[in-house]
């Protein structure tokens, strides 16, 4: 393995172009993808579920995960984190996920789900509410948290 690569070398080159103002020119990034890693959690109780039963659930096809019926939240429009579980588990993108629920409002088939601004804000509201379903960056992860899909 050739060291100019290895990771420290590079946390500490990204430290320093960052230190210098050039991470905002993405010289910083040295080939590692910085977007965020949406870890789908629930409240406790709930099962594991792969990704098309999420996506049933945040296009309002199905309202039930093991029994129960569940409330998914989503993070706030215009999110990276938003955009990046668009992409990766609905394989869509935020004007295509927008007009879906557009459609399904005008034609009494249901509201979009609820957007919570913070991954904090999910965290407690998941935690808090029987059957909720929500989404934080994998590095937002705290110990107890019932994780139901990695995708």
């Amino acid at each position: 393995m050739n060291s100019r690569h290895t990771p420290t070398r590079r946390r500490l080159l990204r430290a320093t172009l960052q230190t210098l103002g050039l991470g905002a020119l993405g010289l910083a990034s040295m080939g590692h993808a910085t977007e965020p890693v949406p870890v789908l959690i629930a409240h406790a109780g709930l099962p594991k579920a792969d990704a098309a039963t999420i996506a049933r659930l945040y296009t309002g096809r199905a309202i039930e995960l093991g029994g129960q019926v569940v409330t998914v939240v989503n993070a706030a429009t215009g999110s990276a984190l938003r955009a990046r579980f668009l992409s990766s588990v609905l394989q869509q993108d935020e004007e295509r996920y927008r007009a879906y629920w557009t459609v399904r409002r005008h034609v009494g088939k249901g509201a979009p789900p609820r957007e919570l601004a913070s991954s904090s804000e999910v965290i407690e509201f998941v935690q808090s509410t029987p059957g909720a379903i929500g989404y934080v960056d994998a590095s937002e992860l705290r110990p107890g948290l019932n994780i139901v899909l990695r995708p």
